[in-house]
């Protein structure tokens, strides 16, 4: 037994299925010629701001660090070490004065004086390069050890004067024990003014490491625009081919020349970028230690000085140059370390260069699409 539809629905049935297929025609036939070159000119836009906003951010990521080493961190650390340096000079110094007999006309002596002031300015620029809820209560601390430990010398030159005026023949033992006490004061490694000013270096070189190895100065940061720019590069290429196809174009001037503004960015970001780079490494790797090194080396031969002379040992037979630190060995190795970091703060005209070469590029494909666009709207 057969079952029959009826005659209308049967009808109905196909107006709705040939209305369907239509319907599925139109959502999945190619898109007209002007929605490709709409997408073709959005694609290149969006491949142009992907470049500015990565030149931009190495850019500005590299200078900042540079900068910030420069201004902040290298200043505070250095100054940790040149107090260091100083306070250790004074200690001898006053110790020469008063073995040499000089204390009875010159008290500590101008060495003494001057490094001491030297000490004081350093920690004054230090606290002033310290952010806000720092360093500071060790700071304060340490300005408080350096005013006992003055003070204590003083005493000692304040006895040692009072034994001359009285005419007494002792040894000025009263003198010597406050010196000796001021000392203590100074070189204790429990606590003492030097040790708490190594835990403010500690602190310094710490936060001076992080910038240094700060991902912006990694050469494989370049890496990520040099994506963007063949990113770039990539989508005028694939734009020039869709006209060679689809209008029988060979070459589009303008696309051309957007061409080589990405190709000459992306070589003027790696002259800036990758000197950069290498003079932070310079720094780090070279610049620095050999600064540090002559520092140290200077504090180690004032401290066998002071040692020598706090024992009454006979001469300057330390092997300390006269005077105890010279500045003069310094002066190189910082001129040096100042240098590498000038070159890596360099930014090669690119701040203005960068935005107005994207805007050129984003004109330049615009002027590309639009003359096809316009013979769909003629």
């Amino acid at each position: 037994m057969t079952s029959s539809v009826p005659a209308a629905r049967v009808v109905t049935l196909g107006v709705s299925g040939r209305a369907v297929a239509v319907a599925a025609a139109r959502r999945f036939r190619p898109q007209s010629t002007p929605g490709r070159l709409r997408g073709v000119l959005a694609v290149l836009l969006a491949a142009t701001v992907l470049l500015w906003i990565t030149s931009t951010i190495l850019l500005w990521g590299l200078h900042g660090t540079a900068a910030s080493v420069r201004d902040t961190e290298l200043p505070a650390f250095l100054k940790v070490i040149e107090a260091h340096a100083a306070l250790s000079d004074a200690d001898r110094a006053a110790w020469q004065s008063f073995r040499s007999g000089e204390a009875q006309f010159t008290g500590a002596g101008q060495q003494y004086q001057n490094d001491i002031t030297t000490a004081g300015q350093d920690l004054q620029r230090l606290a002033a390069l310290e952010p806000s809820g720092g360093a500071g209560s060790q700071l304060e601390t340490v300005s408080g050890q350096l005013v006992n430990y003055q003070a204590l010398v003083e005493q000692a030159d304040a006895a040692y004067r009072r034994d001359i005026a009285l005419g007494t023949a002792s040894d000025h033992d009263l003198g010597y024990a406050y010196l000796a006490s001021a000392s203590h004061s100074m070189r204790n490694l429990q606590g003492g003014l030097l040790a708490s000013i190594d835990g403010l270096g500690v602190l310094d070189k710490q936060a001076l490491g992080r910038q240094l190895a700060s991902p912006w100065t990694d050469p494989a940061l370049f890496l990520a625009f040099a994506v963007a720019s063949l990113l770039g590069l990539g989508s005028i290429i694939a734009a020039q081919g869709f006209l060679r196809r689809r209008f029988r174009r060979v070459i589009s001037p303008p696309l051309l020349m957007a061409a080589a503004l990405v190709c000459g960015l992306l070589a003027w970001i790696a002259v800036v970028a990758l000197p950069a780079d290498a003079a932070i490494a310079a720094a780090r790797g070279t610049a620095l230690p050999k600064l540090t090194g002559i520092w140290q080396a200077q504090t180690r031969a004032v401290d066998t000085e002071a040692t020598a002379l706090r024992a009454n040992a006979a001469g300057n037979g330390s092997g300390a140059a006269p005077g105890g630190l010279s500045v003069t060995q310094t002066q190189p190795a910082s001129a040096a370390l100042d240098a590498d970091l000038m070159s890596a703060e360099n930014t090669g005209g690119l701040p203005v260069g960068i935005p107005a070469t994207a805007a050129v590029i984003a004109g330049l494909a615009w002027l590309g699409i639009k003359p096809r666009l316009d013979e769909y709207r003629g």
